[in-house]
C-alpha cells in the first residue's frame, strides 16, 4: 500500500510541474502602438506578417519567451519576412537559464528581421535572446545588443545609415556573414562577441568610425574579414586564434591584395606579445597591418552572392518533418513538455557558456 501510495504522490508532483491550461499561443496580427507586454504564460507568440511597434509605443518581453515566425509559403524571397519592425522600443532582457527566443516556426526556415528602423534608442535592448533563423538591422538606430546568441541566417546583424548600436557579449555563429557594415554614418561598439563558424565573419562595405575590438574572430569558412571599401580600418586586441600575422593576413581579404581596397590594422592581436615581439618590448598601439611575405600568393578574391548568404541555412532544411508517419510518432504533449525543456537547457549551455 505504501509503495500505492509513493506512486500516486511522485505522479501528483510531475502534474503540479505541469503548465496547466497556459494561454498560449498568442496570434499577433496587428501593429503595437500602446505599451505592450508578452508574458511567458500566452507564449509562443506567433508572427505571420510584419508587425510594427510604433512611434512611442514600447514592447516589452519577459524572460521565456518564444517568439516564432511564420515565413510564407507564396515565392518570396527566403528570409525577407515576415519582420518585427522597431519603430517605438523593444526591451527584451531574459536570462541565462530563461532566455527569449525568435525562432522560426518551421525549422529549417529563415524569418526576416527585427529590424531597428528610425527607432527610440534608449529604450532599444535585446539581452539573453536566442535568435535564429533570422537578423538584426539597424537603421537610423542604436539599439544595446547583449549577452544573445545570433545564428542560422543569412547574415547576423546588419548596420547600415546612422547607427551606433552596442553590439557587446554575443555569439554570432552559422549565418552567412556576421556582422555587415553598410554605410558611412555605421558607427556600431563592437566588443566581446564571438565571431565563429559563418562564411564571414565581417563585410565592411562602408562604415564610419566603428570599434571593433576585444573580439574573438576564428575559423570562419572563407573569411574572418572582408573590406571592400576604400577606407582603412584599425581593429586592434581581437582574439584570431592564431598568433602568426601571415596567418592572420590570410583570413582577412583586404588591400594587401586589391590596390582599390583598404586595409584591416590588426595589430596588435591576442597572443602576439608573447609570439612577436622580443622579450620586454612594449606591444606596439595600433600598429599598421604588416605586407604580405614575398611571393605569398593572393588569396581567392571574395564573390559576395547569394550562396554565402546561407552558411547552416539551407542544412536545417533537413530538419524538416515532411514524413506523415514521423509526425504521428510526435510526444504526448506531457513527454512533449519535458523534452522541450531538456533541449532548451542544453541549447543554453552551449550558447552560453
Amino acid at each position: 500500500m505504501k509503495y500505492f501510495n509513493a506512486f500516486w504522490a511522485s505522479l501528483s508532483v510531475l502534474f503540479l510541474t505541469l503548465p496547466v491550461n497556459a494561454a498560449g499561443p498568442t496570434y499577433v496580427k496587428d501593429a503595437i502602438s500602446a505599451a505592450t507586454i508578452w508574458t511567458k504564460d500566452n507564449s509562443p507568440y506567433i508572427i505571420q506578417n510584419d508587425i510594427v511597434v510604433s512611434k512611442g509605443a514600447i514592447l516589452t518581453i519577459a524572460p521565456g519567451v518564444e517568439v516564432r515566425f511564420v515565413a510564407p509559403d507564396n515565392g518570396a524571397t527566403v528570409g525577407a519576412g515576415p519582420n518585427l519592425v522597431i519603430q517605438g522600443g523593444i526591451k527584451a532582457v531574459g536570462t541565462p537559464i530563461d532566455p527569449i527566443q525568435f525562432n522560426p516556426a518551421v525549422a529549417g526556415s529563415l524569418w526576416g528581421a527585427i529590424y531597428f528602423y528610425n527607432a527610440d534608442s534608449a529604450n532599444c535592448l535585446l539581452q539573453a535572446c536566442l535568435i535564429k533563423g533570422g537578423r538584426i538591422v539597424c537603421n537610423g538606430s542604436s539599439p544595446v545588443i547583449s549577452q544573445s546568441a545570433i545564428f542560422g541566417a543569412k547574415s547576423g546583424i546588419e548596420v547600415a545609415l546612422n547607427s551606433q548600436p552596442q553590439i557587446t557579449g554575443n555569439r554570432i555563429t552559422a549565418n552567412g556573414i556576421g556582422i555587415i557594415l553598410l554605410a558611412d554614418t555605421a558607427n556600431p561598439v563592437i566588443t566581446g562577441n564571438d565571431i565563429y563558424n559563418n562564411n564571414y565573419g565581417f563585410y565592411l562595405k562602408d562604415f564610419g568610425t566603428p570599434n571593433i575590438s576585444g573580439n574573438r574572430i576564428f575559423s570562419n569558412l572563407k573569411y574572418n574579414i572582408v573590406n571592400y571599401s576604400t577606407k582603412s580600418l584599425a581593429s586592434p586586441n581581437n582574439d584570431f586564434r592564431m598568433v602568426d600575422a601571415q596567418q592572420i593576413m590570410r583570413t582577412i581579404y583586404d588591400g594587401a591584395y586589391s590596390p582599390t581596397l583598404g586595409r584591416v590594422s590588426f595589430m596588435p592581436f591576442v597572443g602576439m606579445q608573447q609570439a612577436q615581439q622580443p622579450m620586454g618590448a612594449p606591444v606596439q598601439q595600433m600598429a599598421a597591418a604588416p605586407a604580405p611575405v614575398a611571393g605569398t600568393q593572393a588569396p581567392e578574391q571574395p564573390k559576395i552572392q547569394e550562396e554565402d548568404l546561407w552558411s547552416y541555412g539551407r542544412p536545417f532544411d533537413a530538419m524538416k518533418i515532411s514524413n506523415v508517419e514521423a509526425q504521428k510518432k510526435k510526444p504526448s504533449n506531457a513527454v512533449k513538455i519535458l523534452a522541450v525543456g531538456a533541449t532548451a537547457v542544453v541549447t543554453v549551455v552551449l550558447l552560453f557558456l
